[in-house]
């Protein structure tokens, strides 16, 4: 079988694909917009990318700073995740790298937050506090909604120790002598008793 010497080196065409073999028709000015750039999916890249950087000097919208903070707030949580699940596993580059990114998109979310304008600041305040807080145990026992603050200070009683366990320790507090012997004289013990 002999093969066409043209159709040797050719690459196999990917579906809807960017050559002039694909392409219908063209009318006059279809090949390009009124800004001079190609039309949408003639860039050889499959579709034209947006920039990162906002074009106009105009403030971010509610509904864009809601946006912007919420993309920012899964990114850090998605990085924290990672940092903390891989921290033990890798020592090194990959390591440094888990931190970085940790850091960095706090340190972006910070900055972010101290960006904004005061009705900015408004909007994304809005959002993030607009769920109204639970206080259904509160309301049902006429207890009010706000604890009482606690002093960090002083010496506390742990509140998961039984009474047993205090008259065990007042019974044997002066005992200092090291225990000795099997589980099976412990068990001759317990038998005993």
């Amino acid at each position: 079988m002999v093969q066409n010497s043209n159709n040797r080196n050719r690459r196999p065409r990917r579906p809807g694909g960017g050559g002039p073999q694909n392409q219908g028709p063209r009318g006059p000015g279809d090949g390009q917009n009124r800004q001079g750039a190609a039309p949408q999916g003639q860039g050889g890249g499959g579709g034209q990318r947006r920039s990162r950087r906002r074009r106009s000097g105009r403030p971010l919208s509610p509904a864009q700073v809601v946006q912007k903070y919420l993309n920012l707030l899964e990114q850090h949580l998605t990085n924290r995740r990672k940092y903390y699940e891989d921290f033990n596993r890798d020592e090194g580059r990959h390591r440094r790298r888990l931190e970085k990114n940790f850091f960095g998109t706090i340190e972006q979310l910070r900055r972010f937050e101290e960006r904004l304008n005061p009705l900015q600041k408004e909007a994304l305040l809005n959002h993030v506090e607009r769920y109204r807080l639970d206080l259904t145990y509160s309301g049902n026992r006429d207890m009010p909604a706000m604890a009482e603050p606690v002093s960090a200070e002083g010496e506390f009683q742990d509140p998961h120790i039984t009474p047993a366990q205090m008259e065990a320790f007042k019974a044997y507090e002066k005992d200092r002598e090291e225990t000795s012997g099997s589980y099976a004289d412990y068990e001759a013990y317990k038998a005993s008793k």
